[in-house]
Parts: C-alpha cells; sequence; structure tokens
C-alpha cells in the first residue's frame, strides 16, 4: 500500500471515528470530539472536510450546567436530513412508531390499537402503514431510513433470536421478530427487549444522560429492566438479563405465570397492586387511578404503592450488590407515583444492600414520557449503531 493509500484510509478511519462519536452522543464542541482519540488539529480537519460535504453542520449551544456564563461554544452535530431511523414498540393492545433523525432530533410518533390475537404480520402490516405516513409527513422517502428498532414485551434469546416465553403478546413467542419485521418493513431491523431500550432512551435524551453504568426499571404489565455498563445495554449471554419481575422475592407466594413461586411480578406489577385494593375500594381501579388518588391522600393507594415500592427494593439491593449502579431510574407506569413509591423503595434497598446506605445510588423517576420512553429508545438503538446500520452518504476522497 501506497503512502498515499496509508493516508486515504486513515482520514477514512478519522472521519468515521467522528460520526460514530456524534452518533452516540448528539451534538458536541471540537474540544469534546478530541477526547475520541484523536488531536485537536485533527478534529479541526476532519469537521471541516465533513462541514464541506454536508456531513455535518454548525449549531450554537444552549448554555449546559456546568459550562461557566461565558460565550458558549459552537457544536457540531450530524446534518439530520442524512437519513432516519425509525422506532417501533410492540405492546399490548397497542403499537407505537416514532421517528428520530441520525442528528438524534426526535421528530414525531404516533399510535394505532392492535389485537394481541392477531397473527404478527397483521400487526406488522399496521406498523408499516404507520412508518409511510411519518416519513410523508417530515418529507422522507423510505430510502433514507437507516434501520428499524423494534421493541418487544419480554426477552429475546440471544443465539437464535426468538422471542421467549416470558413475552405478554402470547402470539409473538418462539418466533424472530427481527427476521419476521424485516421480511414486512422490507428495511433493515434489529429488535430489542422493551426495558432495555427504554434504558436506552433515558441513556440518550432523559435523566441518565452522560453516564456510563447505570439502571432503568421499566414496569408495565411486568417489571423488566435494563442495564447499562461501560456505556452498552447489557443483555447477557442469552438475552434475559434484567427480568427482575421473576426475581423470587417470597417463597411461599402465588404462582407466577413463569412458573415460580412470589415472583416479584404477583406482588409489585400494576396488576398485583390493583388486586390489593378490593378489600379496601370493593373494585380494582385502574393503576393510573390508583396513582391519582395515591397523591390525593387515598390511605389504601397510598399503603399499596408503599408496599410495591418495598418488593422492588429488595430485588433491586440484589442488583445492587452485583451491579453497583451509579443511578436507578424508575420508568414506566409506576413511574407517575413519584415519592410514594421511591422513598420505601430506597428505604428497602438500604436495609440490604452492602454498603447499608453509603453509597447506595439515587433513585429517580424517568424524565421521558411512559408512553413514548419504549419507542424511542427502539429508535435511538439504530441511531447509535453505526456498524450496523450506516449511513446512506457518500464520504469525501
Amino acid at each position: 500500500m501506497s503512502a498515499l493509500d496509508v493516508r486515504s484510509a486513515q482520514r477514512t478511519t478519522n472521519r468515521s471515528r467522528v460520526i460514530h462519536a456524534l452518533r452516540q452522543n448528539g451534538a458536541m464542541s471540537r474540544s469534546e470530539l478530541s477526547t475520541v482519540g484523536l488531536s485537536r488539529s485533527t478534529v479541526a480537519s476532519v469537521v471541516g472536510e465533513l462541514l464541506e460535504a454536508g456531513t455535518v453542520v454548525e449549531i450554537v449551544d444552549t448554555p449546559r450546567i456546568g459550562r461557566g456564563t461565558g460565550r458558549p461554544p459552537g457544536l457540531v452535530a450530524l446534518n439530520g436530513r442524512l437519513g432516519v431511523a425509525v422506532g417501533v414498540e410492540i405492546a399490548n393492545g397497542i403499537v407505537r412508531v416514532a421517528l428520530c433523525s441520525v442528528a438524534q432530533e426526535l421528530l414525531l410518533h404516533e399510535s394505532a390499537p392492535t389485537d394481541d390475537e392477531a397473527a404478527p404480520e397483521v400487526t406488522l402490516q399496521i406498523v408499516s402503514s404507520l412508518i409511510d405516513r411519518l416519513l410523508a409527513r417530515q418529507g422522507f422517502h423510505r430510502s433514507q431510513v437507516i434501520g428499524v428498532g423494534i421493541a418487544m414485551p419480554g426477552p429475546i434469546q440471544r443465539r437464535t433470536g426468538l422471542t421467549g416465553r416470558a413475552c405478554t403478546l402470547k402470539r409473538w413467542v418462539g418466533i424472530n421478530p427481527r427476521t419476521v419485521a424485516a421480511g414486512v418493513l422490507q428495511l433493515p431491523v434489529l429488535a430489542d427487549n422493551d426495558a432495555n431500550l427504554a434504558a436506552l432512551a433515558e441513556l440518550t435524551w432523559g435523566a441518565a444522560r452522560g453516564l456510563r453504568d447505570y439502571a432503568y426499571i421499566y414496569t408495565a404489565t411486568g417489571i423488566g429492566a435494563g442495564f447499562v455498563i461501560d456505556g452498552g445495554v447489557y443483555v447477557g449471554a442469552n438475552g434475559t438479563a434484567g427480568e427482575i419481575g421473576h426475581t423470587t422475592i417470597d417463597e411461599d407466594g402465588l404462582v407466577c405465570e413463569c412458573g415460580g413461586r412470589g415472583c416479584l411480578n404477583t406482588l409489585a406489577n400494576p396488576d398485583a397492586i390493583t388486586r390489593h385494593l378490593w378489600q379496601s375500594h370493593r373494585r380494582r381501579p385502574a393503576i393510573d387511578e390508583v396513582i391519582r388518588l395515591a397523591h390525593d391522600g387515598d390511605a389504601g393507594c397510598r399503603r399499596v404503592l408503599a408496599d410495591a415500592g418495598r418488593h422492588i427494593g429488595v430485588a433491586m439491593a440484589n442488583m445492587y450488590n452485583l451491579l453497583d449502579p451509579e443511578l436507578i431510574v424508575l420508568g414506566g407506569n409506576l413511574a407517575a407515583a413519584g415519592a410514594i413509591l421511591i422513598d420505601p423503595l430506597r428505604d428497602s434497598m438500604v436495609r440490604r444492600a452492602i454498603h447499608a446506605g453509603e453509597a447506595v445510588p439515587p433513585v429517580v423517576a424517568g424524565t421521558l414520557d411512559e408512553n413514548i420512553v419504549v419507542v424511542v429508545g427502539a429508535a435511538a438503538a439504530v441511531v447509535r449503531d453505526s456498524a450496523r446500520f450506516p449511513l446512506p452518504l457518500k464520504q469525501t476522497g
């Protein structure tokens, strides 16, 4: 290889490193880009080339915490018109679709009701129609879609790609959602568990932005967790990492749908919470009503939410002792309970954690709305994966 070829290959590598950093982090200053292992002069040269090619654009930063009161630095970001990522959440009774530009801009989202008993291909046809409608509204073509992220309510086996039996959508159990979706949508696809993708959303835009190690607790029909370790989502050898809803809390408790007894899901998921209100309220209010009544001072509703928090705290203490995250974020349909649930959760953790409260991480509610956190996380997974989903652009020579 000639010296010219070596220099050309190095330039290509440097451009790829800058683009990858912008896909991972969104807009960055030139000094921040120098932390990816390139000198300031190399960053300046690469950014100049990418600006000229229209691959990146200059934007003005708004003041950020810790940056002082001086003139904010100029930022560079990927050109959002280069391509778009699609996020899809397939949930119980509903599908959601979101668009996100490659510059980490959340564009828009939409949902549609579905029949849980319908074949996966039927549900995916609804998804396809939603994708086309959203693309048209934003002026994108399908050729500009770099990929689609599919979020499923249950684990996906890492080796086979099949949806596990813990999935709450029984028509999807035992199939490969990635290959089925790719066939229907005719687009590149990745598929993952909803809690993992929600964790990625909070890492990209929410309460965990800028962190390297944190845990996200996602509450929906069941309770799951997404673990971010050293900046990446940890799925485990078989794709079942984070299934804390099936952590044994009471060995003499109710039998769970997984076949275990006394799982966290039998004590603290929305169904369990509302079931405990039958004696006091003579009915089973929906979980959002339980939370509203609790905030209004209803003693029974406050009690069942606090009990749920304590049970979740037992599982969180075990998780903390194993993984030592710097933050725990509570998301999903129980997050709106706020301190009513989070305070007992943290107290339960403190009693059981190895450091006895000395270094137990903060527990906070997620900042992203429960109705979009999973679907935008699915889009974020595509945006951040520059290896599997390259940009549709021509590099400069």
